[in-house]
């Protein structure tokens, strides 16, 4: 169904869209407090103010919804691979890994309840939310993967050391610092944690 286009094969004009966002606005606000399996569709419905048949209008399950809102977060993901990118010469590097990982942290601020489900159900098999994982890093992973490659060649890392799974691990191990981030915060400052992570990073892509 396209996206401009209801259950119902009618076309979303401006009243319907404003309801389906509504929808999207008042599942994003139950996740920050409830787990997915305890959110039925009329528990959606009725945080967005509408009935509960009109949610069916615009979204078969829950986790249809959801999957939107992955979708959302993985837009905002797609700025990430600039600090990748960036001049890393000299001390530049570590400013840039820095600002990387202090966005991350701030996606998963926003988005964060989302991506644990994404997680989730990725992990679970489940192929749309497998896709959106992918789609939502592809950028940073190629980026991460050329510093990585490009650090190989000037030998700076092993022989044996993959690039392209050096750069998964390395996104996978900012996303974790992010998804337990309070948890830490518990054990050390956030700029030591930030600090820490950066360093990780640096010696990760760069060998150095």
């Amino acid at each position: 169904m396209p996206d401009n286009k209801n259950k119902l094969g009618h076309t979303i004009g401006n009243r319907g869209a404003r309801t389906r966002r509504a929808i999207l606005d008042a599942l994003r606000g139950l996740l920050n407090h409830h787990h997915l399996g305890e959110i039925r569709p009329a528990d959606v419905a009725q945080a967005a103010e509408v009935s509960a048949p009109t949610f069916y209008t615009y979204f078969k399950t829950v986790e249809e919804a959801v999957l939107v809102l992955c979708e959302e977060a993985a837009e905002d993901f797609q700025g990430l691979a600039k600090h990748i990118h960036a001049d890393w010469s000299g001390e530049r590097a570590f400013d840039c890994i820095r600002t990387y990982v202090r966005e991350v942290l701030a996606l998963w601020d926003d988005h964060g309840p989302v991506l644990r489900v994404e997680h989730m159900l990725a992990d679970k098999g489940e192929p749309g939310f497998a896709e959106t994982r992918i789609k939502r890093l592809r950028r940073l992973h190629l980026a991460l993967e050329r510093r990585i490659a490009q650090a190989r060649a000037n030998g700076l890392h092993p022989v044996g050391l993959n690039p392209r799974l050096t750069s998964y691990e390395t996104a996978n191990l900012v996303e974790s610092v992010a998804a337990g981030f309070k948890l830490m915060r518990r054990a050390d400052t956030a700029e030591a944690i930030i600090d820490t992570t950066t360093h990780i990073v640096l010696k990760l892509t760069t060998g150095r």
